[in-house]
């Protein structure tokens, strides 16, 4: 398989005027490639562009989320009563050759391997011309950019060989979607899923021993150590940062919007999982939990914590008690989300999840709450599990829709949280550790790991297996729940070849053809 690709160069102005810091930019229309890399902030401006393209609709923000990706997993009823875009009820039927699925699916292609194409031509530049004295915080600024353009360009890639690639468990040792590392690389040809995720493992090896020394620093660690200071610049009091936040420049913060040393760290979790190299895995995810600041003696922050602040409010799923929500991201378990300023308006988002459908007809993501919220013993856990009594709203008082993309009335609110594009929770960490104690036999600390995650959401109930099936069985049904409209089931599903639950009856896995998503006929980038 041969590929054409080219270079769709973003350009951008960084500017440092407002507490927002470094993800407030403006693009420039005619700067040449040399001036952009002529300056240290030239650097930083094209490594906020990758982000910035990561999280528009094509990617992150809509198809690779909780549209086009959710769609295939089965998670939504997108019958014509709850959704009259044919192309969203093709998703349901998993129909890739219909016509806008299709151009969805390109679109998806293109926008990713532009995203490859740019962190190769800021790497090359970084490694090939550029010294630290360039840069304002010398070698270890430099080597933040450069680790983090390996980061995204392994990301993106490994999300393409997830898509349209078979999982290894399915592998029939054919070549599918390259592994670009060049610039320009006119013909990349496909290659096999395991050469495909040994680069992917190798990028974020080394993407990782580059951001170390900043990532791990005192400074740094008070600068993720909540949500709120991992997305919001908000730090908790009694740290150094809440105090003297001039003792850390405006482009080291917001790591949570970037790939920093500890979501790398959780992505190679991912992606050692995926390589059947579990026991790897296990370690990446314990490091990720085992984060701990310590500000003083009592007062400790880590990633794993599920806190339920803001979202608790209400006894209903009515749109009017969730205008009095807020939190509905759930920062706190986020340990890397993209963002769009204007996700609001670029992700339709107004219409997904409007209060209440009017004229042109509804286009909501209606959830399967019925299914989805059924325990393995057949019992109802909507009324318990928070997921749902706190986390899902009705639009027209009737359809289930995702509360995590609440869409409030006041613009300030809305944008706080419509604005974070989740990609990877700490929940995840805890599944890939349970999972390994699961293929090693050890039924109960699997079993402790999925009631840990049950009891914090509200499901006192224990699951128990001693079995492989019925573990994978209890961990598809939390995380039916746990990943509402964010794009990560679908590569569960196939990644176990596990049961799916197509509704009315129908449990099968995925046929090849629908966990294969075709690669688009003309292949160009």
């Amino acid at each position: 398989m041969k590929i054409h690709i080219k270079l769709l160069l973003f350009a951008t102005v960084f500017i440092l005027s407002s507490c927002e810091s470094w993800l407030d930019l403006k693009p420039i229309t005619q700067a040449t490639e040399e001036q952009i890399f002529s300056t240290a902030e030239g650097y930083r401006s094209t490594l906020n562009g990758l982000y910035k393209n990561m999280g528009k609709a094509s990617l992150y923000g809509k198809n690779l989320a909780f549209a086009m990706l959710d769609g295939f997993s089965q998670q939504y009823d997108l019958s014509p009563e709850n959704n009259v875009m044919t192309e969203y009820q093709a998703y349901g039927k998993m129909d890739y050759g219909q016509t806008q699925v299709a151009s969805r699916i390109e679109e998806t292609w293109l926008a990713a391997y532009n995203v490859v194409a740019n962190a190769n031509n800021l790497i090359q530049n970084l490694v090939e011309n550029t010294t630290p004295e360039l840069f304002e915080f010398g070698e270890m600024e430099r080597n933040m950019i450069l680790g983090e353009a390996y980061a995204c360009r392994a990301l993106v890639q490994f999300d393409m060989l997830r898509l349209f690639a078979p999982a290894p468990i399915s592998d029939d040792g054919a070549n599918y979607v390259p592994y670009v590392e060049q610039y320009p690389n006119i013909q990349p040809a496909g290659i096999s899923v395991n050469e495909c995720i040994d680069k992917v493992i190798a990028d974020l090896e080394k993407a990782k021993e580059l951001v170390y020394d900043f990532d791990t620093s005192a400074l740094a660690m008070n600068a993720v150590c909540t949500g709120d200071a991992r997305f919001y610049n908000k730090f908790p009091s009694f740290t150094t940062l809440a105090s003297t936040p001039r003792a850390l420049s405006d482009f080291f913060k917001g790591r949570g919007y970037r790939l920093n040393y500890y979501s790398m760290t959780a992505l190679l979790a991912r992606a050692y999982q995926y390589a059947g190299k579990y026991d790897e895995a296990f370690e990446a995810a314990d490091e990720v939990l085992k984060f701990k600041y310590e500000a003083s003696q009592w007062d400790k922050f880590t990633f794993y914590e599920f806190k339920t602040t803001g979202i608790m409010s209400g006894a209903d799923n009515s749109f009017a008690t969730f205008e009095g929500k807020s939190n509905l991201r759930l920062v706190d378990n986020l340990i890397f989300a993209l963002y769009n300023e204007k996700a609001y308006e670029e992700l339709n988002l107004g219409m997904h999840f409007l209060k209440e459908s009017k004229g042109a007809g509804a286009q909501y993501f209606v959830v399967r709450v019925d299914d989805i919220f059924k325990s393995s013993k057949g019992i109802d856990e909507s009324v318990s599990d928070i997921r749902h009594t706190k986390m899902i709203f009705l639009a027209n008082n009737k359809q289930p829709v995702s509360g995590k993309w609440f869409c409030h009335e006041d613009e300030a609110m809305r944008s706080k949280n419509v604005t974070i594009l989740p990609v990877i929770r700490a929940t995840e960490m805890q599944y890939i550790m349970a999972e390994s104690y699961a293929r090693k036999g050890n039924w109960t600390d699997a079993a402790r790991i999925l009631n840990d995650i049950r009891q914090a959401r509200g499901c006192w109930d224990d699951v128990s297996f001693s079995r492989w099936d019925d573990f994978v069985k209890e961990l598809i049904i939390d995380a039916r729940r746990e990943w509402i409209s964010e794009g990560q089931l679908f590569y569960l599903y196939k990644r176990l070849n596990a049961e799916v639950d197509f509704g009315k009856g129908i449990k099968r896995s995925f046929k090849r053809q629908e966990a294969v998503v075709p690669m688009p006929e003309s292949q160009s980038m």
